[in-house]
């Protein structure tokens, strides 16, 4: 498990090098690639819930999450409407994929922020 989520939060591919996924950036069509990184944003956020043992391991998941999170709310969003575009630009419209996709970001938030 530590294997895949380090390769999936350090992957080229899917996110630009500033760590924010670019993968299901389409605002035009509801596409299975907008999903498939809400997939990711849950299951990263079911194995920081599951491994509380490795703080090391948590901090990497949160700081990951943390990256998407302020990505959605400082380049993706136009008050409480988010883009499935996590870089930007702001929606000019609402989607529900974008909403969607945005939800799992702001759930994982919420286990992964620290408490105070």
């Amino acid at each position: 498990m530590m294997n895949i989520t380090v390769a999936s939060t350090k992957s080229a591919p899917w996110q630009g090098s500033d760590g924010v996924i670019t993968e299901g950036a389409t605002t035009d069509e509801d596409t299975d690639t907008v999903g498939f990184k809400a997939i990711l944003i849950r299951g990263l956020d079911t194995v920081y819930v599951r491994n509380t043992a490795n703080s090391a391991f948590q901090r990497l998941i949160s700081s990951y999450v943390d990256v998407q999170y302020n990505a959605l709310l400082d380049l993706a969003a136009t008050k409480n409407i988010y883009s499935p575009s996590w870089t930007g630009p702001p929606p000019k419209q609402f989607t529900s994929w974008g909403q969607l996709a945005a939800l799992d970001v702001v759930v994982a938030s919420l286990n992964t922020s620290p408490k105070a």
